[in-house]
Parts: structure tokens; C-alpha cells; sequence
């Protein structure tokens, strides 16, 4: 007999054969599954007309700066064709721009989409049908747009910020004054916390900056940068300086600054709520009156005698930890120097440094640091129902905590039942313990199995025919 040209020999060539095959198409695949969608925006036809007929330069939509921008009258339309379908579109805008209109025209039909709800200023749309042609109708009211990209099917570019909304019920509530003191102050809290562990931090500014059209450019990419998804607050209070207290008193309507940081805490419900120094970081006034609010404000939420308007929309709340920054009693030293998986093995003090980078009107008068009245790591615990820290334990924001206010209890079902419960949500919680999500993943692994269960027939065939 041949033996070069046995079963057995055989089989092992169809195997490997086979076996070459389905490793090229999981390769194929993954490659698929990892390339960026298409940029279409630099291939466009695109025109931005006013209601009166007059054109305008578009370039300085594409330039990726939102430093330039196009000031538009109400109701310009900005037409775009494109020859590949288009399947979103990321909007930068200087301000909020109010309601606006989005029509998009398929095969046989139009569609038309009212937008601008969010009151985001940076914000993906991805189109319910992709389509080739688009116009974009501004609001009743001028309005300023600095960037207008366009994307095609696949996965998005790291630049392209997809935000969340607000969450609905957060774990940790951060509480900063101005676009930077979230990282200046709070360090690595954002990064850790919401980055690499994926608690919901809610972050909520007191002042906004809209005085200052870049910084809240800023402040949006400090956060995509440390992790942050759900898009911020930002207060209704404009940005002043003060050199104390009492005077940072009167340049604002202390009841609305009250209802505001109440209406925070019961709105989110955080467990754990995080402050500025009471003596103000480095003696600015406007620090000191949101500490001195929030220590007031953690009482008056838990009261449903104060402002029963907000009681009967969010209910009453008390925080089971309040933290401020620098506060002498119960202090703890954060650890921001582990290294973050999430981040590449970057630690959260160079995350925090990271989101500060991006805030670059502000780089020539602070930085991020681990010493005196700018130690981002040093804490005290102002505020707890769960009892005190424990010393000797790893410093922890959530320590103590066992039950969170979004917590649902599972109704009691038998053994079985119980067991294929967790078994699933396993599954579901733990992407590890799930196929790779690719393209056609569960066709390759049936595949797959099926290749190597023909081996294994072949092999018993081979054998059979060699001994006999």
C-alpha cells in the first residue's frame, strides 16, 4: 500500500486545509470588524444657503478647529450630497443651537427629524437610514456652527464624541465649579472611577463659560478623554471671580444656587458626592459658596418640606457619602498612581493630567498635583450614613457602601432557576464569557466545530482502513 497517499494522511490534509481556510476568514473578519468608518465629509458637495439667498464659505466647517466657526441667520440651509451613503454626522456648535431640522432623502422617499433637544454642543447623530443626501435646517433663532463631519458604516474614530445623557440615577456625583477644577481638584476620580471601574459619575458644573466660546470645547474633551460618557450639567450661573465668601454671596441669587444643588442630589441620587475645599482650593470665593451650598444642600434635599415642587418630581434623597476636597476630619489620601487597564496601564494622576491637557487656555496657570492646597488626592469625609472610613483599608469612595439607590431586588425563584439567571446576566455583564462580537461570529465557531468533527471522522476512517 501507498502510505504517502493513506486515509489517515488524507484526512490530515483536509483538516489542515480547512482549518488554513477558517483562520483566513476569522482574520478577514476582524479586520472588518476593526476598520474605522469612512470619513465623507472632505469628498462632499456641500452648500450653506440663507433664507435670502446668500451663499457662504463652507471650508471652515471642515478645518478641524472649532476655533473657526460660520455664524448662520436663522432658517440657512446646509445641503450635502455625497456618492457613498452617509450614516451619521457629528455636529460641533459654539452654543447650544435650540431646535433644528435634519431631512434626509433615501431611494423613494424623505424623511425629516426634529433635533437639537439635548442642548449638547458636540453631538453624533447616526442616521436611522443611511443616505446620500441631507439638509440641514438651522433654528428660528442665528445660530454659530464650527465643525460638520460625516461618517460612513463602521466603527466611529476615537476624535468622534458619542454622548449619553445625564444619568438617570448616579453612583458619584461630582460637583466642580469651572471647566478644569474636575481635574485640578478631584484627580483621578473620573478616570478611576468612571474610566476603569465603571461606576455612573455624574459630573455637574455650577458655572458655565459661554463667555468664553472655547472653554467649553474644553471641558468636553477633558472629560471623553478620562472616560466621562454621560454628557455634564452645567449651571445656569456665569463665571465670576471672588476673593471670599461673603462677596462671592452677592453676585448670585443665593435661592436659585440652593435649588440648583439640591435639585442635583435628588435628581441623580448619587451614593457618593464629591465637593470643593471649603476654604476655597486657593481662596477663590466662588469655591468656598459651593462647598458652603452643598453642606447645606445634603440636609435640605432629605427635607420634604423644602421646594415640594422638586419633592414631587424627583422624591427626597441622602447621600451616603459626602467627600470635599482637603477637609480635615475623616481624611483619606486617594491612590491615583495604580495603573488603569482601561487606559493602557496610564495611571489615574496621568489621566488626570491628560483631561487638564486638553483645557489649553488654562496651561499657564495650573497644574495638576499631588502636594499642598492642590493635593488632588487628599479627601475628608464630610457627610456619612454608613458609618465611618476604615483606616487600615484601601481608600475607597464607596467603601461601606452596600446597597445603591437604583439597586433592584430579585424576587426569590427556585434553586434552578436562580442558577440559569446568574448564568446568563454572567454572560451579559462579563463580555469575556461571550463570543467575539464580530461580524458573523456565530457562523465561524458553528463552522468551526463542524471542521473539526470531519476530522475527527476522517482520522476513525483512516485508522480503520490502515489496520485492515
Amino acid at each position: 500500500m501507498n502510505r504517502s497517499h493513506s486515509p489517515a494522511r488524507i484526512a490530515r490534509h483536509v483538516f489542515a486545509t480547512c482549518l488554513f481556510m477558517s483562520l483566513c476568514w476569522f482574520s478577514a473578519a476582524g479586520s472588518y470588524a476593526a476598520e474605522e468608518a469612512a470619513a465623507l465629509h472632505s469628498f462632499a458637495e456641500i452648500s450653506v444657503t440663507d433664507p435670502k439667498g446668500g451663499s457662504y464659505n463652507y471650508m471652515q466647517l471642515l478645518d478641524d478647529r472649532y476655533t473657526t466657526k460660520l455664524e448662520l441667520p436663522a432658517g440657512t440651509e446646509i445641503s450635502v450630497r455625497t456618492q457613498e451613503k452617509i450614516h451619521g454626522l457629528y455636529l460641533i456648535w459654539d452654543k447650544p443651537p435650540g431646535y433644528w431640522a435634519l431631512q434626509t432623502r433615501e431611494e423613494t422617499r424623505s424623511s425629516m427629524y426634529l433635533l437639537g433637544k439635548n442642548d449638547w454642543i458636540h453631538e453624533y447623530i447616526s442616521l436611522p437610514e443611511p443616505s446620500s443626501e441631507i439638509t440641514m435646517v438651522m433654528p428660528a433663532n442665528a445660530t454659530i456652527l464650527c465643525e460638520l463631519s460625516l461618517y460612513g458604516e463602521g466603527p466611529l474614530p476615537d476624535s468622534v464624541q458619542v454622548w449619553t445623557p445625564p444619568h438617570e440615577d448616579a453612583d458619584l456625583l461630582l460637583l466642580p465649579t469651572h471647566a478644569d477644577d474636575e481635574h485640578l481638584f478631584f484627580g483621578g476620580t473620573m478616570p478611576y472611577y468612571a474610566g476603569e471601574l465603571g461606576y455612573k459619575v455624574q459630573v455637574a458644573y455650577l458655572t458655565h463659560h459661554w463667555a468664553e466660546p472655547y472653554r467649553p470645547h474644553e471641558l468636553l474633551n477633558g472629560l471623553w478623554t478620562v472616560g466621562i460618557r454621560a454628557y455634564p450639567v452645567i449651571g445656569d450661573f456665569p463665571d465670576y471671580y471672588s476673593d471670599n465668601l461673603e462677596h462671592a454671596k452677592t453676585l448670585y441669587d443665593l435661592d436659585r444656587v440652593f435649588s440648583y444643588q439640591v435639585e442635583l442630589l435628588r435628581r441623580f441620587k448619587p451614593e457618593v458626592v464629591i465637593g470643593h475645599d471649603v476654604e476655597g482650593e486657593y481662596g477663590h470665593g466662588v469655591h468656598m459658596l459651593n462647598a458652603w451650598v452643598l453642606r447645606q444642600a445634603v440636609s435640605l434635599a432629605a427635607d420634604e418640606t423644602y421646594l415640594p415642587e422638586q419633592v414631587e418630581e424627583w422624591g427626597t434623597f441622602e447621600a451616603s457619602k459626602v467627600y470635599l476636597h482637603l477637609y480635615p476630619e475623616g481624611a483619606v489620601v486617594m491612590d491615583w498612581n495604580t495603573p488603569l487597564e482601561r487606559f493602557g496601564g496610564r495611571t489615574a494622576f496621568e489621566m488626570a493630567e491628560a483631561g487638564f491637557a486638553e483645557h489649553l487656555s488654562q496651561q499657564k496657570w495650573f497644574s495638576v498635583r499631588t502636594e499642598g492646597v492642590h493635593d488632588c488626592r487628599a479627601f475628608g469625609l464630610f457627610h456619612t450614613t454608613v458609618g465611618p472610613d476604615i483606616p487600615e483599608e484601601e481608600p475607597d469612595f464607596f467603601q461601606n457602601i452596600e446597597h445603591f439607590s437604583d439597586d433592584v431586588l430579585p424576587e426569590e425563584t427556585p434553586d434552578s432557576e436562580t442558577e440559569k439567571v446568574t448564568e446568563e446576566d454572567d454572560a451579559q455583564e462579563n463580555p469575556a464569557n461571550r463570543f467575539p462580537d464580530i461580524p458573523g461570529s456565530s457562523t465561524m465557531w458553528i463552522l468551526t466545530a463542524t471542521l473539526l468533527g470531519v476530522f475527527v471522522i476522517f482520522l476513525l476512517w483512516g485508522r480503520r482502513k490502515n489496520r485492515s
